[in-house]
């Protein structure tokens, strides 16, 4: 049995990740961001001085822009926002995990999928002694932000001024986002179907590095039926924007996954067995985490 299977020692040492050399890199005013030009409208805001990694997504439309999740909220994503854009920007959140909302409050417009975890996160937000884990030893390798003061680490409530619905489309003005329900990883977890540009952000349904199935909310049949939806579009999308780790993935990754999670459920696949008896599936790019004998049908 190994320790901790999540969270693998030093892990800053892999970083830079191969594909931000392959990506357009810009200048970035905040030094806890790095900054990246995927298209001409669309940056990626990522932020490698913490352990998960996250990437929101500033997305351009021709009337209005929408930031695509607000990451940690260790430094003020709206600033940088309106660094690269004046259209009025509204946040779209892919689900309610604290690494994806804590900056909301600084917004006058969010958007979110309508579930109860969704709306008791907006009331609520995530108090000190949940925020401040993203702090704990090995964590956090990058300098924090000048400012930062980790003892008032907390996420405020935030404004939702559109629950999102399976099939909404949010206009941008010259591009148009279709929301996707797709739990599994969380039960208000979405996708955004980009199909002119034939881009498809993620969140946390895939990303490459450890897929969670184990989380409160998460369910690995649920995940399955969601990932079965999307390839059944894969004609639709070319590429994925995940919410963790790396932007710009080939779309064939989610049929890899979906197999590999097809696998575990049916009792196949090789583990290594971590605390509290959480399994982590390795597969290359990817790996799978799941609670205790999740992925075995005789449970």
């Amino acid at each position: 049995m190994s320790g901790d299977i999540v969270r693998p020692k030093d892990w800053w040492r892999a970083l830079p990740r191969p594909i931000y050399s392959q990506l357009e890199r810009v200048e970035s005013p905040q030094p806890w961001f790095d900054v990246y030009r995927i298209e001409p409208h669309i940056y990626a805001f990522y932020e490698p001085g913490q352990f998960e990694e996250a990437l929101s997504y500033l997305v351009l439309g021709e009337e209005r822009a929408a930031l695509i999740d607000t990451g940690t909220g260790i430094d003020n994503i709206r600033t940088l926002a309106e660094h690269y854009t004046e259209l009025p920007i509204m946040v779209v959140n892919t689900h309610h995990h604290l690494d994806h909302v804590a900056g909301d409050h600084l917004f006058e417009m969010a958007a979110i999928y309508d579930h109860p975890v969704a709306r008791q996160t907006a009331q609520r937000g995530y108090p000190h002694e949940r925020a401040v884990r993203l702090l704990a030893e090995g964590l956090v390798w990058k300098p924090l932000p000048e400012g930062f003061d980790p003892e008032a680490y907390w996420v405020p409530p935030f404004r939702v001024t559109r629950w999102l619905h399976d099939g909404d489309v949010i206009d941008l003005g010259g591009r148009r986002l279709e929301v996707i329900h797709t739990p599994g990883h969380s039960p208000d977890s979405i996708c955004l179907l980009d199909e002119e540009s034939r881009l498809l952000w993620t969140g946390d349904l895939f990303y490459t590095g450890a897929i969670y199935t184990h989380l409160p909310g998460g369910d690995i049949d649920e995940l399955i039926e969601s990932y079965r939806r999307l390839t059944s579009l894969s004609h639709l999308y070319d590429r994925l924007m995940p919410g963790h780790n790396e932007p710009w993935i080939e779309g064939e990754m989610l049929r890899e996954t979906l197999e590999a999670l097809e696998e575990i459920r049916e009792g196949g696949g090789r583990y290594i067995e971590g605390r509290d008896g959480l399994r982590r599936y390795d597969y290359g790019r990817f790996s799978i985490i799941t609670k205790p004998n999740q992925g075995s049908p005789l449970g």
